[in-house]
C-alpha cells in the first residue's frame, strides 16, 4: 500500500493527541485522556530522543498514524509506540517502517513494542513477524477522599529532594537498589539518572520526597503532573531499598503521595505498575483502594533484527 510520511516534530503535539486519544477510546472508552504533556514527552523522547513519523494514505487525508521510536542507549534496547485512527489501514506498514528504521540504527538492541491488551489486530501482526508476549502492565486509579493529618512513625522523616545535588544522589542510590531486582532493570548512572530528574522536575512539576528512618534513607516517592487534564496525581515512582521491604514502608510512601495529590486538589491518583512485579507493590495498591484503569503489553521477538515473517 502506498502512504505518505514525514517526521514528528514536538510541534505536532496536537496531532498526537487526536491520534493517541482515538486509538486508545477505540479500544476502550473509558481510557484515560492523552494530554499535552505526555504527547509531548513521547515526540521528546523518555532517555535520548525518539525517532517519529506520521503516516497517512494520501495528500488529502489528515494525519492517521504515528510511529514512535525510543532508543535507550545505555540499555542496547529500543522502545516501540504505535497509534492510529481506528479507521485507518497503516498499520502493518507502521510496524514494518519502525523495524526498518531500528535495524539501520541498533539492529543488536533489543525492540519492545508496547500494545493496548484490547489491541488484537496489532497483536496478531506482531505475532506474524515473531513477537510475544514478554511483560504485561496495569494503569492504577483510586478516587481521593479529602486530605486528612498525615504522620509518620516515630524516628521517621520525609525530606523534600529538589534539586539538592547531596538529596539526588542519595535517592539516585536507593532507586537503584530499590529496582535492582525489578524485571528489565539496568542501572544508570547518576549523572544521567539525575539529569532526566531535573528535567521533569522542570517539565513535568515533578517533586519527589526521600523517606529516613533514623537518618537513614531507606525509600522514595515522586509525582508529577502528567495526568493534571484529568484531575488526577501521578506517581512517577516509588520504592523502598531491598533490606527494608516488608516493614509497611511502600505503604507510607503511598499514603503519602495521596495525601499530597489530595492537598493539592486532585481528584484521583494514578500510577502504572508491572503486573507480574514480585515485590508486592500489587498488593498493596489494591489495598489502598486502587482499581485498573487500562492494560497495555510488551512483546519481544529476540530476533527481530534478521526475521523475515513479515505480512
Amino acid at each position: 500500500m502506498t502512504f505518505i510520511s514525514r517526521p514528528a516534530q514536538e510541534s505536532d503535539f496536537a496531532i498526537v493527541q487526536r491520534i493517541v486519544d482515538a486509538n486508545q477510546k477505540s479500544l476502550n472508552p473509558d481510557e484515560i485522556s492523552f494530554g499535552e504533556m505526555e504527547a509531548r514527552e513521547l515526540l521528546q523522547g523518555f532517555f535520548e530522543p525518539s525517532i517519529n513519523r506520521l503516516l497517512k494514505t494520501n495528500e488529502e487525508s489528515e494525519w492517521e498514524c504515528l510511529v514512535s521510536l525510543h532508543p535507550d542507549l545505555q540499555r542496547e534496547r529500543f522502545y516501540l509506540d504505535i497509534y492510529r485512527q481506528p479507521s485507518s489501514s497503516l498499520l502493518a506498514e507502521a510496524i514494518d517502517m519502525a523495524l526498518g528504521i531500528a535495524r539501520e540504527s541498533h539492529p543488536t538492541f533489543r525492540l519492545w513494542p508496547g500494545v493496548h491488551s484490547a489491541d488484537y489486530h496489532y497483536q496478531s501482526l506482531l505475532a506474524e513477524r515473531g513477537f510475544g508476549v514478554l511483560r504485561r502492565y496495569w494503569m492504577m486509579q483510586m478516587d481521593l477522599d479529602p486530605p486528612v493529618a498525615f504522620s509518620l512513625p516515630q524516628g521517621s522523616e520525609l525530606v523534600e529532594v529538589g534539586t539538592d545535588q547531596q538529596l539526588l544522589f542519595e535517592m539516585w542510590q536507593i532507586h537503584q537498589d530499590s529496582f535492582s531486582e525489578h524485571f528489565g532493570f539496568m542501572p544508570r548512572p547518576f549523572e544521567m539518572w539525575s539529569e532526566k530528574l531535573i528535567r521533569d522536575a522542570q517539565e513535568k512539576n515533578q517533586s519527589a520526597w526521600i523517606l529516613r528512618i533514623d537518618g537513614e534513607g531507606v525509600g522514595f516517592v515522586d509525582c508529577d503532573d502528567t495526568l493534571l487534564h484529568e484531575d488526577s496525581g501521578y506517581v512517577a515512582g516509588l520504592g523502598v531499598r531491598k533490606t527494608f521491604q516488608g516493614r509497611g514502608l511502600g505503604e507510607i510512601l503511598l499514603r503519602f503521595a495521596i495525601n499530597q495529590s489530595a492537598k493539592e486538589g486532585r481528584l484521583k491518583l494514578t500510577l502504572n505498575v508491572d503486573a507480574g512485579n514480585e515485590s508486592g507493590a500489587l498488593r498493596l495498591y489494591e489495598k489502598v483502594g486502587m482499581k485498573i484503569a487500562s492494560q497495555w503489553q510488551q512483546y519481544e521477538n529476540p530476533d527481530w533484527a534478521t526475521s523475515q515473517n513479515h505480512a
